[in-house]
């Protein structure tokens, strides 16, 4: 150990300081860009559809009244019944109209006997004329006789009628078939003519789905030649989902009104949909869609390449120099795993596809390209 030299503390201390300085002096380390993978738009027809909120109402509903007054005496159906047209649901105390049509009858048979011997004293004063054995005042008294029994015979048989008619309102009769309320009326009660609701019937085979266009919208439609195709009996398809249902029922708008609502300056659409098995509820709400035509050449992007933040939906481009852009879009109709863009991008435009938790807006990145499928 005779050459080792000792080294001092103050030396060791020098040294280890000078290395320090000479590492932080070295050059920064390179930052790579991020690889990410970017796609064309797709470009492909696509069929559009709008999207709107709908009511559905029942094809018919008629609320059952009666039309002739009495105690009700009888309720021929269950509530829940799928009632028939013309089939009997509630019977009145006839009674009364019994009495009625008795008289009726019996007023006719008079008035016919009267007639019967009005027509023989103007014949026999007729005959009695012509030998100059009746004056000629007599004569037109006994007709004016017979012209009054046979207007007396015509009254009688309206009042017969009449009587018939009342006596047949006694039973209450479905107009539609349908499926059929609760009764609102109690055996023993009194109702009235046209007064007192009795029940109601709805008809659930067919339902009707109304929905509206704003002023632009039903101009738009206008354009597109959909209203005169809904007035030829050829409106436009549409899909029918009912709010708390997954089933998609189809049909066509039947029906459009012709005039914009002064109230809500929007145009009334309709559409007659077959429902045989009942399960379009008349009365709930529903999501409706409308086929408007066929877009040619239309983009499409993977629906993860579209992003949402608070101003809207984006999608990431690359440009001039491989640096990410923000771009806000805006979209259309899911078509699998694609999503349509209206607007905001063009034909050509490098979306970034893959890689896009590494795209960050104004940073380089290594762009690789890929397709969509």
């Amino acid at each position: 150990m005779k050459n080792a030299k000792l080294l001092s503390l103050p030396a060791i201390v020098a040294l280890a300081l000078s290395g320090c300085f000479e590492e932080r002096s070295g050059d920064p380390a390179p930052v790579l860009p991020n690889a990410v993978k970017y796609a064309e738009p797709l470009e492909m027809d696509a069929e559009i559809w709008s999207r709107r909120s709908a009511r559905i109402e029942p094809a018919e509903t008629v609320e059952i009244r009666a039309r002739a007054g009495g105690y009700l005496d009888g309720i021929l159906f269950k509530k829940g019944d799928h009632v028939k047209r013309g089939e009997t649901l509630f019977a009145i105390d006839d009674e009364p109209y019994k009495i009625a049509l008795d008289a009726a009858v019996a007023g006719v048979k008079a008035a016919e006997a009267k007639l019967e011997l009005s027509e023989k004293n103007f014949q026999r004063a007729k005959g009695l004329l012509a030998q100059n054995a009746v004056s000629e005042e007599a004569y037109q008294g006994r007709e004016a006789e017979l012209l009054l029994s046979r207007a007396k015979l015509l009254e009688a048989r309206a009042a017969e009628r009449n009587a018939a008619l009342n006596m047949k309102y006694t039973r209450v009769v479905s107009p539609i078939g349908g499926k059929i309320s609760e009764s609102f009326v109690d055996v023993g009660n009194l109702v009235s003519p046209n007064a007192s609701v009795l029940a109601r019937v709805v008809r659930d085979d067919a339902v009707k789905v109304y929905f509206e266009l704003d002023g632009k919208e039903a101009v738009k439609y206008q354009k597109l030649g959909l209203l005169e195709a809904i007035d030829s009996g050829a409106g436009p398809e549409i899909e029918i989902v009912q709010k708390g249902s997954e089933r998609k029922v189809k049909g066509r708008i039947t029906y459009r009104d012709n005039m914009l609502s002064q109230r809500t300056s929007t145009l009334s659409l309709c559409a007659d949909i077959d429902n045989p098995d009942g399960s379009l509820i008349p009365g709930a709400f529903a999501d409706v869609r409308i086929k408007e035509g066929i877009e040619k050449g239309a983009l499409f992007v993977p629906e993860e390449a579209v992003g949402t933040d608070l101003s809207g939906r984006y999608v990431l481009l690359i440009g001039e120099g491989d640096i990410i852009r923000q771009k806000a879009v805006r979209v259309g109709e899911k078509h699998g795993n694609l999503r349509r863009i209206i607007s905001g991008i063009s034909k050509g435009d490098r979306i970034v596809v893959s890689g896009i938790q590494r795209a960050l807006p104004g940073r380089r990145v290594a762009p690789e390209r890929t397709e969509i499928k």
